[in-house]
């Protein structure tokens, strides 16, 4: 796996992946960026989102659990010296659906953190990760 980050201008950078993907990334204004683009430490735990709800969603779903939707909010606090590392992130799921067993739902989560987000599991090397969830039956 490969990215390449190009600089455009100022402080606004371009950071494309081997899949063609690519990302605007800028820094705030008091630090001479525009605010063109998503904070890097954004990007981590927009990261971290995306790689947990793939887990589990595919988890649910081999669970044969009727997924219509999910929502996760992450908050974190970060350590206030340099390197302003994340210290703690609490990942919060919302699961909304039909008839989801609330017990394959946690166990959906739990598999996710300890097992196969590779995101979480860097992030925990510095940072006390947190879940909680909450269920939508429709």
């Amino acid at each position: 796996m490969k990215a390449r980050i190009k600089l455009i201008e100022g402080m606004t950078w371009l950071g494309e992946a081997d899949s063609g993907h690519g990302v605007i990334m800028d820094a705030s204004p008091e630090v001479g960026g525009r605010n063109l683009g998503a904070r890097p430490m954004e990007l981590l735990l927009m990261g971290l989102g995306g790689c947990t709800g793939i887990d589990v969603k595919m988890i649910l779903e081999k669970s044969r659990q009727n997924l219509i939707d999910c929502q996760i909010e992450i908050s974190a606090d970060r350590a206030p010296e340099d390197p302003k590392v994340f210290t703690k992130i609490n990942v919060h799921y919302i699961v909304i659906g039909t008839n989801l067993d609330e017990t394959k739902v946690k166990r959906a989560i739990d598999l996710s953190a300890e097992k196969y987000c590779s995101v979480s599991k860097m992030l925990d090397k510095t940072a006390e990760i947190t879940h909680s969830f909450e269920i939508k039956n429709l």
